[in-house]
C-alpha cells in the first residue's frame, strides 16, 4: 500500500509516490506546500511501522518519524509559526505531538482500556494555537430496547472534547441529542469558536436505521445544535465555513447544505457513498472529493468535483427527498480507479485558505 499525492490543474492530474503506508491527513501551509500525516509500514514481515509526517520542500518530500509505535489514525495541523502539531490514537491512548522543526515532543492526552477508542478523531488549532481534539470513547449505549422494534438495534456513542488550557488538558463530554450516531470534523471560525456536525439515529417505519444530520456551534458556554436534514443514511460527512463563517456541509448520501443566515439551502447533489471531503476556495466555492461505489468494494472511483455557488444559489429552499439521481450533477468531476495496493490523496492544486 502506498501513500500517493496528486495535484491537478486544467491540463490534468499529476501523481507521485510519497512512501509506503496509509495516508491519514493532508493540509497546506501559507505557501501552498502540502503536509501529510501517514502510517508507515514496509512490504516485509515483520513490517516496521510508525507514525510519519511528510512535508514538500519544493523539490522533494522530507519525512520525519513522529512516533515509532503503531497507530490507528491521526490528524495534522500547522500553528501560526508553521510548525506541525499532530493528534493521534492507537485505540487505547490519545496522544498529542508538537515539532519545533527538529524534534517531536509527545504527551498523553487520555488513556483508556485496550481497544476502548475508535480509530478516529478530529483535531484543530485556533488562531491562538490552542488545540482541540474531539474523540469518542467506546462507552456506547444500546438504545434497541428504547426503540421497541425487535431485530433493529441502535447504538449511540459518547463524544468528548479535549482542550489544552493553563498547562493541562480539560475534558468536556458533549451534551448531544441521543442516540448520537457519529461525528464529523471540527472547524474553527474567524472568532476561534468551534463548529462541528453530528448524526442522531432513529428507526424508520420500514425498520431501517436512518439519521438526522445535526449542526453544532459553540456559543461560549454551551453547544447550540440544530437539525439540518432528516431521513438520510450516512457513512461520512464534511463541514467547512465560508468567508462569513456560514457552514457548508457535504454528506455521503448526497446532500450539500449551505446556511443562508436564516435557513438551510440544499443544493443538487450526487450520491457519494463514503469518505467525503469538502474545502472552500477564496471565492467560497466548494471543492469535494469522495469514493464512488459501495462500502464493500476494494476497488473504487475517487471523484473530485467543484461548483460555482452564487448568492442566488443560497436562497432558502426545502430539503430534497432522500432519493438519489442516476448521474452526478456537480459541474466538474474527475474519476480515478485505485486498487487494493494504493492509497491516494486527491487535492485540487489551488489555495483554499482565506487570505
Amino acid at each position: 500500500i502506498f501513500v500517493m499525492y496528486a495535484s491537478g490543474n486544467e491540463s490534468g492530474w499529476k501523481t507521485q509516490k510519497v512512501s509506503n503506508g496509509t495516508a491519514y491527513s493532508l493540509i497546506f501551509d501559507a505557501n501552498d506546500n502540502p503536509h501529510i500525516l501517514y502510517s508507515y509500514y514496509a512490504p516485509v514481515y515483520p513490517s516496521p511501522r510508525g507514525l510519519m509526517y511528510a512535508s514538500w520542500t519544493g523539490s522533494s518530500w522530507n519525512s520525519q518519524t513522529v512516533d515509532p509505535s503503531d497507530t490507528g489514525f491521526g490528524m495534522v495541523a500547522l500553528d501560526s509559526h508553521g510548525n506541525p502539531h499532530v493528534a493521534y490514537t492507537d485505540g487505547t491512548t490519545i496522544k498529542y505531538a508538537v515539532s519545533n522543526g527538529e524534534d517531536w515532543s509527545i504527551q498523553t492526552v487520555a488513556q483508556y482500556e485496550k481497544g476502548a477508542l475508535a480509530f478516529r478523531l478530529s483535531f484543530v488549532l485556533d488562531k491562538n494555537d490552542t488545540p482541540y481534539i474531539m474523540y469518542s470513547p467506546s462507552s456506547y449505549v444500546d438504545y434497541s430496547q428504547d426503540v421497541g422494534i425487535q431485530g433493529v438495534g441502535i447504538i449511540g456513542m459518547n463524544v468528548t472534547l479535549a482542550t489544552y488550557q493553563n498547562s493541562s488538558w480539560k475534558f468536556q463530554p458533549l451534551s448531544l441529542p441521543t442516540p448520537t450516531g457519529d461525528y464529523g470534523n471540527l472547524v474553527v471560525d474567524s472568532k476561534s469558536s468551534l463548529h462541528s456536525i453530528f448524526t442522531q439515529h432513529y428507526v424508520s417505519s420500514e425498520n431501517t436505521i436512518r439519521s438526522t444530520l445535526l449542526y453544532a456551534s459553540w456559543n461560549g458556554t454551551a453547544w447550540d445544535t440544530q437539525p439540518v436534514v432528516s431521513n438520510i443514511s450516512l457513512n461520512s460527512m464534511s463541514l467547512a465555513l465560508d468567508s462569513r463563517d456560514y457552514p457548508h456541509i457535504f454528506t455521503s448520501s448526497g446532500e450539500y447544505a449551505v446556511w443562508t443566515g436564516s435557513e438551510w439551502s440544499f443544493k443538487t447533489r450526487t450520491y457519494a457513498n463514503n469518505q467525503v471531503y469538502l474545502a472552500l476556495d477564496s471565492n467560497d466555492n466548494p471543492h469535494v472529493s469522495y469514493l464512488q461505489g459501495t462500502t464493500s468494494q476494494v476497488i473504487a472511483n475517487i471523484v473530485y468535483a467543484t461548483a460555482i455557488i452564487t448568492d442566488v444559489d443560497i436562497e432558502p429552499t426545502q430539503p430534497p427527498s432522500p432519493t438519489f439521481p442516476d448521474v452526478p450533477l456537480l459541474l466538474v468531476s474527475t474519476a480515478v480507479i485505485i486498487g487494493v495496493v494504493v492509497t491516494v490523496v486527491y487535492v485540487w492544486k489551488k489555495k483554499t485558505q482565506k487570505p
